[in-house]
């Protein structure tokens, strides 16, 4: 059996920068509310915990999405109604950098019995998986025949690493 979590049970950044903003935005909206009602600066009170208040409503709105990719995910994977694709390209995502380098994404190709092809992304993968993983199978959990909504497990075909 496997040691590694599955991704969906893993935080996504938006979950770590939701975190901090969310924490910082709330401490600053009471300070400025406090110091607003306290002292009467109601212009000091009201920039303050008005800069803590959009930090605060960003924070919960990151939270909000990592908690609903997560819960979206492991839905699919309980419900186990899944699809074989093939794993057939492994790219960069540009759109994160962690390090000063990019996660990796894989692109899974599934052809259905009308003959469309489906083209569906992993979801990062923070170290780079070697080239074995290509034109393996792997299994994509779908909600229903529209493909809107998946999850590809890539945990399962991934080489288990253990760093000391």
């Amino acid at each position: 059996m496997r040691q590694n979590k599955k991704a969906f049970e893993k935080h996504d950044i938006l979950f770590w920068l939701g975190l901090p903003y969310s924490i910082m935005g709330g401490v600053f909206a009471v300070i400025g509310l406090t110091v607003m009602i306290l002292s009467g600066e109601w212009i000091f009170g009201l920039c303050f915990g008005g800069i803590g208040l959009i930090f605060l409503v960003l924070g919960i709105i990151f939270l909000r999405r990592d908690h609903r990719r997560r819960q979206t995910a492991r839905k699919l994977y309980e419900n186990g109604r899944y699809i074989w694709g093939e794993v057939v390209e492994l790219a960069p995502n540009y759109n994160i950098r962690v390090n000063n380098r990019h996660p990796y994404v894989a692109k899974i190709r599934y052809v259905d019995g009308a003959g469309v092809v489906h083209i569906f992304t992993s979801p990062n993968l923070y170290r780079y998986p070697d080239g074995s993983v290509l034109q393996k199978s792997v299994k994509v959990y779908v909600e229903d025949d529209t493909f809107q909504r998946y999850y590809v497990d890539m945990d399962e075909i991934l080489p288990d690493v253990r760093e000391h």
